[in-house]
């Protein structure tokens, strides 16, 4: 096992700051409820918005470094703990300097420099460059609840009842890329996850409806139980349509949610 002072490290690993972001899968041919726009166009997911700014290599270090520290909770958790409290220090100071991801970028070009007080037996670039992908995963999030919250308000505006709040991925290339969008009730917070993702054999769709509620405060986005899972793109496109058209009460009878 690699020890934080030496040894590659695996890409696409958790670190200490928790999982990278990521979009979740979904149902693809999903015609949006009559009455649904997105609001300026596709509203940009996180993943979408975050990535883009991101140098792929980057990226790439960011998760080695998490790798390299992460596997330590187990082997040598007195080591990881240590790094653990370096990785919080430098990313609340992140959080102080580093508003956007464009500075972000600008601070990561100091590697090692970013770390203030180095112990002795940890890498600061490995502690650096978790703080970064760390504060990269805050801007992101932050700025997906922004936007969801952006378009919520120009759906009230439209006069709209339901509105595309969020969208990831290419739906004319689904399912071999990776789609999701997220439709909110305006009102009512309550939201809808279309996924389209591959089926097993690798040839065909699986196109997925799963609940979700949406923060109206804070436009934090909870998934919640799975509604549907369908083979038939016109399937899942009515089973939204029923779903959108019971209204966005809380109490609201919704097939598939607790």
């Amino acid at each position: 096992m690699d020890s934080p002072a030496s040894g590659p490290g695996n890409d696409g690993a958790t670190g200490p700051g928790g999982p990278a972001p990521g979009g979740t899968a979904a149902p693809a041919g999903t015609a949006a409820p009559g009455g649904t726009a997105a609001p300026g166009g596709t509203a940009a997911g996180a993943v979408d918005a975050g990535a883009s700014q991101v140098p792929a290599a980057v990226l790439r270090s960011w998760d080695q470094a998490e790798a390299k520290l992460f596997p330590l909770v187990m082997a040598r958790p007195d080591v990881y703990e240590r790094a653990l409290r370096m990785i919080t220090d430098v990313a609340a100071r992140l959080r102080d300097t580093c508003p956007d991801v464009p500075a972000l970028l600008a601070a990561h070009e100091r590697g090692a420099d970013l770390v203030a007080e180095p112990d002795p037996g940890i890498r600061p670039e490995l502690v650096a460059a978790a703080a970064c992908a760390m504060r990269y995963r805050e801007i992101v999030t932050t700025g997906a609840a922004q936007r969801r919250l952006t378009a919520l308000a120009r759906a009230r505006d439209q006069g709209l009842e339901w509105t595309v709040v969020e969208e990831n991925g290419d739906l004319a290339r689904a399912p071999y890329l990776p789609y999701q969008r997220v439709e909110a009730h305006v009102r009512s917070g309550r939201a809808v996850i279309i996924s389209i993702e591959p089926d097993e054999t690798l040839t065909g769709a699986v196109h997925r409806l799963d609940a979700a509620d949406l923060d109206l405060a804070t436009g934090e986005l909870r998934a919640g139980a799975e509604l549907g899972s369908y083979r038939d793109a016109e399937a899942a496109a009515q089973a939204l349509r029923q779903l959108t058209h019971q209204g966005g009460s809380p109490d609201d009878e919704q097939p598939g949610r607790p």
